[in-house]
């Protein structure tokens, strides 16, 4: 009888699959791939946000110097420094939680009505504010607070309406103590609160009279530096 050849079972190479260390480690690669992209990603949009606060600084500036050409004088929108003085306050910044504060011309932050004439709001309210300036940020709301402080200068005509700039922490920087002929006539400077990333902690860009520059941050005090 004739007998079937017998047909070879066909091989089969074994295959191997990825060790845990080597999961692991693709894992860890793409872990710092993403890190890195999303904190590109970060500052790439912090650093546009950034170039909106510069323009509105330096319009407010300019719009100081063209308000001086018919009132004879600089406007204040406030007369203090610091995170309460702000319109929006950088404390409603921080509430709105990243979200843009719409600017609204009734409030008395942008008007100034209710101030009363003393330093750095001589004539009060009617001849001080945003409002006075005509000052609107970039699409009628901001990320951040903005102010504007001014004064006669220590060579004013009538003694008691002289005013030096206050001694705080953004004015220390841009009036610089040695040097009071910076503010020996009418003098302005303008400050803008950030918190980007709604921690509490403060980016400051200024802008004085004097200079066009916009000045970032206090590395020097620390008072306004947040994170990078």
């Amino acid at each position: 009888m004739r007998r079937l050849p017998v047909t070879a079972k066909p091989a089969f190479t074994a295959s191997r699959g990825f060790t845990l260390i080597e999961v692991m480690t693709v894992v860890v690669i793409l872990g710092v791939l993403a890190a890195v992209a999303v904190g590109a990603f970060t500052r790439q949009v912090r650093n546009a946000k950034k170039s909106e606060v510069l323009a509105d600084v330096s319009q407010v500036s300019l719009r100081q110097k063209n308000y001086l050409a018919v009132a004879g004088h600089y406007a204040s929108s406030t007369n203090c420094e610091g995170t309460g003085c702000t319109y929006p306050t950088a404390t409603d910044i921080t509430t709105a939680s990243g979200t843009e504060w719409v600017w609204d011309i009734t409030d008395d932050g942008y008007t100034s009505d209710s101030a009363v004439d003393g330093e750095f709001m001589r004539g009060g309210g009617n001849l001080h504010g945003f409002d006075a300036l005509r000052f609107m940020p970039e699409g009628g709301s901001s990320l951040c607070g903005y102010a504007t402080i001014s004064g006669h200068g220590t060579e004013a005509m009538v003694a008691e309406n002289a005013d030096e700039p206050p001694d705080e922490t953004l004015s220390n920087q841009v009036f610089p103590a040695d040097n009071e002929a910076l503010f020996a006539r009418d003098w302005f400077y303008t400050y803008a609160l950030c918190d980007f990333d709604s921690d509490g902690t403060y980016w400051a860009f200024t802008s004085a009279h004097y200079t066009s520059d916009v000045n970032y941050g206090t590395d020097d005090t620390q008072t306004y530096l947040e994170n990078e």
